[in-house]
């Protein structure tokens, strides 16, 4: 119970209030929505490995060529090889 300075009892006079539902709500739910699905897509033709050359150089070159340059320099910089900066 709070009190205020004079140490007297402070009281709050509340107010109650009642509601009287008469009127019963139905509430329709609309009906749920459907998936459709579509159709799978295709798939894409397998890539052929291309056979060695014999020639042993050649095929580390064309597979070093063959790798994104961007993964190049990424692991050139990882390295501490090349710096990159602003």
């Amino acid at each position: 119970m709070p009190f205020d300075l004079a140490g007297r009892a402070i009281f709050q006079e509340g107010i109650m209030t009642a509601v009287l539902y008469d009127d019963v709500v139905t509430v329709t739910t609309p009906p749920a929505p459907t998936l459709t699905l579509a159709p799978a897509p295709k798939q894409s033709p397998q890539r052929l490995h291309q056979r060695p050359t014999g020639d042993p150089m050649l095929d580390v070159t064309a597979r070093l060529l063959s790798i994104p340059l961007r993964h190049v320099y990424a692991v050139l910089w990882r390295a501490g090889l090349i710096q990159v900066t602003a």
